[in-house]
């Protein structure tokens, strides 16, 4: 549902199916609509809605469930991961924001939880946690898709980008 705070009321119902992840969703401007973009922990999709009329406006097939979608305004990309996926929670998906087409599948360590994408303050690039025990912050070049940097952690699970939140931007 879609509840308007000022109006204190319900305003609409979402037609979402599975279970939407929205805190991990992101908006940007789509064919000259705002857009806000969901992930599924139940479901292989990426669900787009209009946020004028609140109305699904694409589904994007990933390759499994997934539990975040993250972008910048500077890039063309939105990224999702599969991680709730027995066969593809080792692999990335960059969609173009544009055409909503995958652009690219990033799979740098075959079987291993790749997953949450953050990125710089100036969208330059994109950060991945490869959450193992033996794992790393994978940074990508945010336009080329292209792997710069491997960051050794144990674990790294959660990296928030403070500054783009509050600054609300597209990601």
């Amino acid at each position: 549902q879609v509840v308007n705070l000022n109006a204190r009321r319900k305003i609409a119902d979402l037609d979402l199916p599975g279970m939407p992840h929205l805190g991990s969703g992101i908006a940007f401007t789509w064919k000259g609509r705002r857009v806000m973009a969901t992930p599924n922990l139940k479901e292989s999709v990426i669900t787009l809605i209009d946020t004028q009329d609140w109305k699904t406006v694409a589904s994007i097939q990933t390759l499994g469930p997934g539990f975040f979608v993250r972008s910048h305004e500077k890039s063309r990309y939105a990224f999702t991961d599969a991680m709730m996926s027995p066969t593809a929670k080792d692999t990335l998906i960059a969609i173009d924001k544009e055409t909503l087409a995958i652009a690219a599948q990033l799979r740098p360590v075959p079987g291993k939880t790749l997953a949450h994408i953050e990125f710089t303050r100036d969208g330059r690039y994109a950060l991945a946690s490869l959450m193992e025990m033996d794992g790393a912050v994978i940074v990508y070049d945010a336009q080329t898709l292209q792997e710069v940097k491997r960051l050794p952690m144990k674990k790294p699970v959660g990296k928030y980008n403070v500054w783009n939140k509050i600054n609300r931007s597209e990601g």
